[in-house]
């Protein structure tokens, strides 16, 4: 069964099973049911598994950092993206890649590989700080679905993976509006850095499958946004 939910808090707890009566909320997800929204015992409460299913439940008890919740009723998703994958370099600006990564994400994106290319300017690498921010874009969008993240070395290793490529290059001769995608097809949505891939990197591709999302230069995360928003 499928429901639109709106006007709600999402809690997300990894560990639910839809076979269990009772959900235990912890950690963070408990500390913000308990101190910030002042939950007690006997509201309604809803929690998804991160992997498709959303639960109305009723808070029956707490202690310390854990509460416990009883399963009232189920709702199943489908990820109608669970066919593509973003392909997003690592950016010099931490917080512009954060924000790229979240909206994405909140526009439903599911599967994301983050890659070096030859012209990323990085710092260290950030992975928790990205999970977090995954999970709190899919409970601020009220999505069933915690994205995947996997992180490449470059975009060899990405030329090598099952599936159609599709790559976003400004000089492409194709537009990507009215690009329709196959619900049998894996694809891999394939977005350059600063300065664009050099001339090794676009070689690793077809060329018939470049295309560019508008006719003036977008950043890469103006430009990963409007294709998640396109979708």
């Amino acid at each position: 069964m499928s429901e639109y939910l709106s006007d709600i808090e999402l809690y997300f707890a990894p560990s639910a099973d839809k076979d269990d009566e009772e959900i235990i909320l912890s950690g963070e997800e408990c500390r913000h049911l308990l101190k910030v929204m002042r939950h007690k015992p006997g509201d309604v409460v809803h929690v998804t598994d991160g992997k498709g299913t959303i639960y109305l439940t009723k808070m029956l008890s707490f202690s310390g950092d854990r509460v416990n919740l009883q399963t009232i009723k189920t709702h199943n998703y489908n990820d109608k993206f669970q066919n593509i994958t973003f392909c997003l370099p690592k950016l010099k600006n931490s917080d512009r890649f954060g924000f790229m990564l979240e909206k994405a994400a909140e526009l439903g994106i599911t599967s994301f590989i983050i890659y070096q290319a030859e012209r990323s300017i990085t710092k260290a690498e950030k992975f928790n700080r990205w999970q977090k921010i995954l999970i709190s874009a899919m409970k601020q969008s009220l999505l069933s679905y915690l994205p995947s993240l996997q992180i490449l070395d470059g975009l060899d290793s990405v030329a090598k993976l099952s599936g159609e490529k599709i790559l976003f290059d400004q000089t492409a001769e194709k537009n990507f509006t009215g690009y329709r995608v196959s619900e049998n097809q894996k694809y891999f949505f394939i977005f350059g850095p600063e300065g664009g891939l050099n001339s090794d990197e676009l070689k690793l591709f077809d060329p018939d499958n470049f295309y560019k999302l508008a006719e003036n230069r977008l950043r890469t995360e103006t430009a990963v946004i409007k294709c998640a928003a396109m979708l």
